[in-house]
Protein backbone atom coordinates (compact mmCIF):
# COMPACT_ATOMS: atom_id res chain seq x y z
CA UNK A 1 0.00 0.00 0.00
CA UNK A 2 2.81 2.43 0.88
CA UNK A 3 4.34 1.73 -2.52
CA UNK A 4 1.09 2.56 -4.28
CA UNK A 5 0.77 5.79 -2.28
CA UNK A 6 4.34 6.73 -3.18
CA UNK A 7 3.70 5.94 -6.85
CA UNK A 8 0.51 8.01 -6.83
CA UNK A 9 2.36 10.94 -5.27
CA UNK A 10 5.15 10.62 -7.82
CA UNK A 11 2.70 10.64 -10.72
CA UNK A 12 0.80 13.59 -9.28
CA UNK A 13 4.04 15.47 -8.72
CA UNK A 14 5.39 14.81 -12.19
CA UNK A 15 2.10 15.84 -13.79
CA UNK A 16 2.03 19.02 -11.72
CA UNK A 17 5.54 19.99 -12.81
CA UNK A 18 4.93 19.09 -16.46
CA UNK A 19 1.82 21.26 -16.50
CA UNK A 20 3.81 24.16 -15.07
CA UNK A 21 1.38 24.66 -12.20
CA UNK A 22 2.58 26.14 -8.95
CA UNK A 23 3.48 24.08 -5.90
CA UNK A 24 2.18 26.09 -2.92
CA UNK A 25 4.81 26.45 -0.19
CA UNK A 26 4.85 27.92 3.29
CA UNK A 27 7.09 28.25 6.33
CA UNK A 28 5.14 27.07 9.33
CA UNK A 29 5.51 26.99 13.10
CA UNK A 30 6.60 30.56 13.92
CA UNK A 31 5.03 34.00 14.18
CA UNK A 32 6.65 35.10 10.91
CA UNK A 33 5.68 33.84 7.47
CA UNK A 34 9.37 34.08 6.54
CA UNK A 35 10.62 31.64 9.20
CA UNK A 36 9.76 28.07 10.09
CA UNK A 37 9.69 24.51 8.80
CA UNK A 38 9.03 24.07 5.11
CA UNK A 39 5.71 22.61 4.01
CA UNK A 40 4.38 22.02 0.47
CA UNK A 41 0.81 21.40 -0.62
CA UNK A 42 0.21 18.22 -2.63
CA UNK A 43 -3.21 16.67 -3.31
CA UNK A 44 -4.82 19.02 -0.81
CA UNK A 45 -2.50 18.06 2.05
CA UNK A 46 0.41 20.01 3.54
CA UNK A 47 3.57 17.93 3.96
CA UNK A 48 7.18 18.51 4.99
CA UNK A 49 10.41 18.18 3.04
CA UNK A 50 13.25 15.97 4.25
CA UNK A 51 16.28 17.98 5.40
CA UNK A 52 18.69 15.64 3.66
CA UNK A 53 19.77 17.37 0.47
CA UNK A 54 18.11 20.68 1.37
CA UNK A 55 20.71 23.42 0.98
CA UNK A 56 21.23 27.17 0.71
CA UNK A 57 20.47 27.21 -3.04
CA UNK A 58 17.05 25.69 -2.42
CA UNK A 59 16.48 28.09 0.47
CA UNK A 60 17.18 31.05 -1.85
CA UNK A 61 14.50 29.83 -4.24
CA UNK A 62 11.99 29.32 -1.45
CA UNK A 63 12.57 32.74 0.13
CA UNK A 64 12.17 34.36 -3.29
CA UNK A 65 8.98 32.40 -3.96
CA UNK A 66 7.48 33.52 -0.65
CA UNK A 67 8.32 37.18 -1.25
CA UNK A 68 10.74 37.22 1.66
CA UNK A 69 14.33 38.43 1.78
CA UNK A 70 17.49 36.39 1.44
CA UNK A 71 17.88 33.22 3.53
CA UNK A 72 19.63 33.98 6.83
CA UNK A 73 19.76 30.50 8.29
CA UNK A 74 18.96 26.91 7.38
CA UNK A 75 18.43 25.25 10.78
CA UNK A 76 19.98 21.81 11.25
CA UNK A 77 17.75 18.73 11.44
CA UNK A 78 16.28 17.98 14.87
CA UNK A 79 16.22 21.70 15.67
CA UNK A 80 13.21 23.26 17.45
CA UNK A 81 12.09 24.58 14.07
CA UNK A 82 11.23 21.00 13.08
CA UNK A 83 8.95 20.40 16.07
CA UNK A 84 5.44 19.28 15.21
CA UNK A 85 6.25 18.63 11.56
CA UNK A 86 3.88 16.84 9.21
CA UNK A 87 5.03 13.70 7.33
CA UNK A 88 7.47 14.32 4.47
CA UNK A 89 6.14 14.47 0.91
CA UNK A 90 9.53 15.22 -0.67
CA UNK A 91 12.72 13.29 -0.03
CA UNK A 92 15.02 15.75 -1.79
CA UNK A 93 15.00 19.14 -3.56
CA UNK A 94 17.79 20.09 -5.96
CA UNK A 95 17.99 23.74 -7.06
CA UNK A 96 20.66 25.89 -8.67
CA UNK A 97 19.39 28.90 -6.73
CA UNK A 98 18.25 30.82 -9.82
CA UNK A 99 14.82 29.23 -10.21
CA UNK A 100 11.79 31.49 -9.62
CA UNK A 101 9.99 28.82 -7.55
CA UNK A 102 10.50 25.32 -6.18
CA UNK A 103 8.47 23.61 -8.91
CA UNK A 104 11.28 24.51 -11.34
CA UNK A 105 13.79 22.54 -9.25
CA UNK A 106 14.31 18.77 -9.33
CA UNK A 107 11.88 17.33 -6.79
CA UNK A 108 12.27 13.77 -5.56
CA UNK A 109 9.09 12.41 -3.90
CA UNK A 110 9.31 10.64 -0.56
CA UNK A 111 7.00 9.38 2.13
CA UNK A 112 6.86 9.30 5.92
CA UNK A 113 8.73 6.03 6.66
CA UNK A 114 11.86 7.23 4.86
CA UNK A 115 12.19 10.57 6.72
CA UNK A 116 11.30 11.03 10.37
CA UNK A 117 9.40 14.16 11.34
CA UNK A 118 12.31 15.47 13.42
CA UNK A 119 14.55 15.64 10.34
CA UNK A 120 12.62 17.96 8.05
CA UNK A 121 13.77 21.14 6.31
CA UNK A 122 13.40 24.51 8.02
CA UNK A 123 14.41 27.97 6.79
CA UNK A 124 14.81 31.45 8.21
CA UNK A 125 14.48 34.13 5.51
CA UNK A 126 15.00 37.82 6.04
CA UNK A 127 11.84 39.85 6.37
CA UNK A 128 10.83 41.55 3.08
CA UNK A 129 12.76 44.73 2.30
CA UNK A 130 10.61 47.86 2.47
CA UNK A 131 11.20 51.57 2.15
CA UNK A 132 9.13 54.67 2.82
CA UNK A 133 9.32 58.47 2.87
CA UNK A 134 8.13 60.02 6.13
CA UNK A 135 7.55 63.45 7.73
CA UNK A 136 6.97 65.04 4.33
CA UNK A 137 3.85 66.41 2.61
CA UNK A 138 2.84 62.98 1.30
CA UNK A 139 4.01 59.42 0.70
CA UNK A 140 6.24 60.52 -2.19
CA UNK A 141 8.34 63.07 -0.30
CA UNK A 142 10.07 62.83 3.04
CA UNK A 143 12.91 61.35 5.01
CA UNK A 144 13.98 58.04 3.53
CA UNK A 145 13.58 55.05 5.84
CA UNK A 146 14.16 51.37 5.13
CA UNK A 147 12.95 48.26 6.93
CA UNK A 148 15.62 45.72 7.75
CA UNK A 149 14.78 42.57 9.73
CA UNK A 150 11.49 44.11 10.84
CA UNK A 151 13.08 47.35 12.12
CA UNK A 152 12.76 50.74 10.43
CA UNK A 153 15.87 52.91 10.16
CA UNK A 154 17.33 55.78 8.14
CA UNK A 155 19.83 56.27 5.30
CA UNK A 156 22.91 58.48 5.56
CA UNK A 157 23.53 61.13 2.89
CA UNK A 158 27.20 60.15 2.35
CA UNK A 159 27.65 59.36 -1.32
CA UNK A 160 23.99 60.04 -2.07
CA UNK A 161 23.17 60.99 -5.65
CA UNK A 162 20.24 61.82 -7.89
CA UNK A 163 20.61 58.35 -9.38
CA UNK A 164 19.95 56.85 -5.96
CA UNK A 165 16.80 58.95 -5.65
CA UNK A 166 15.64 57.78 -9.08
CA UNK A 167 15.71 54.18 -7.83
CA UNK A 168 13.77 55.15 -4.67
CA UNK A 169 11.05 57.04 -6.56
CA UNK A 170 10.65 54.20 -9.05
CA UNK A 171 10.47 51.55 -6.31
CA UNK A 172 7.77 53.54 -4.50
CA UNK A 173 5.78 54.10 -7.70
CA UNK A 174 6.18 57.86 -7.27
CA UNK A 175 7.33 58.85 -10.75
CA UNK A 176 10.67 60.51 -11.38
CA UNK A 177 12.81 62.31 -8.83
CA UNK A 178 12.25 66.05 -8.53
CA UNK A 179 15.21 68.41 -8.69
CA UNK A 180 15.52 70.42 -5.49
CA UNK A 181 18.04 73.16 -6.20
CA UNK A 182 17.15 75.62 -3.43
CA UNK A 183 18.30 73.35 -0.59
CA UNK A 184 21.89 72.81 0.63
CA UNK A 185 23.75 70.61 -1.84
CA UNK A 186 20.41 69.93 -3.54
CA UNK A 187 19.41 67.53 -0.77
CA UNK A 188 15.98 67.84 0.82
CA UNK A 189 15.76 67.62 4.61
CA UNK A 190 12.82 66.40 6.67
CA UNK A 191 14.37 66.34 10.11
CA UNK A 192 16.41 63.67 11.88
CA UNK A 193 15.05 60.18 12.32
CA UNK A 194 15.46 57.83 15.26
CA UNK A 195 16.69 54.29 15.79
CA UNK A 196 19.15 52.56 13.50
CA UNK A 197 21.01 54.17 10.60
CA UNK A 198 20.78 51.21 8.26
CA UNK A 199 22.56 52.37 5.11
CA UNK A 200 25.58 54.52 4.29
CA UNK A 201 27.57 55.22 1.10
CA UNK A 202 24.73 54.01 -1.14
CA UNK A 203 25.68 54.05 -4.82
CA UNK A 204 23.15 53.00 -7.45
CA UNK A 205 23.69 52.56 -11.17
CA UNK A 206 20.10 53.55 -11.90
CA UNK A 207 18.83 50.25 -13.29
CA UNK A 208 18.25 48.52 -9.95
CA UNK A 209 14.69 47.47 -9.20
CA UNK A 210 15.16 48.06 -5.49
CA UNK A 211 17.44 50.17 -3.32
CA UNK A 212 18.75 47.10 -1.50
CA UNK A 213 20.43 45.96 -4.75
CA UNK A 214 22.56 49.12 -4.91
CA UNK A 215 26.13 49.06 -3.59
CA UNK A 216 26.40 50.15 0.05
CA UNK A 217 28.26 49.50 3.25
CA UNK A 218 27.29 46.49 5.33
CA UNK A 219 23.87 46.93 6.88
CA UNK A 220 24.09 49.04 10.04
CA UNK A 221 27.71 50.12 9.45
CA UNK A 222 28.17 53.89 9.05
CA UNK A 223 30.00 56.99 10.30
CA UNK A 224 26.94 59.26 10.40
CA UNK A 225 24.49 60.87 12.80
CA UNK A 226 20.78 61.39 12.30
CA UNK A 227 21.55 64.97 11.23
CA UNK A 228 22.71 63.40 7.96
CA UNK A 229 19.53 61.43 7.26
CA UNK A 230 18.71 61.78 3.59
CA UNK A 231 15.34 62.91 2.23
CA UNK A 232 13.85 62.35 -1.21
CA UNK A 233 11.25 64.33 -3.17
CA UNK A 234 9.63 62.59 -6.13
CA UNK A 235 7.63 64.18 -8.96
CA UNK A 236 4.32 62.77 -7.68
CA UNK A 237 4.77 64.31 -4.21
Amino acid sequence: MAGLVGLGLCLALCCSIAAGSAVPARLWGSRSRCTGRLELLFAGTWGSVCAEGWDLAAARVLCRQLGCGRPRLVPVPCSPAAAGASPAVLQQVQCTGQEPALEHCILQPGHAPSCSTDRVAAVECEEPFQLRLVDGPGRCAGRLEVNRAGQWGTVCDDGWSRTNAVVVCRELGCGVVRTVSDLPRGRPRFGPGTGRIWLDDVRCQGQEGTLQDCAHRAWGHHDCTHQEDIGVVCQDA
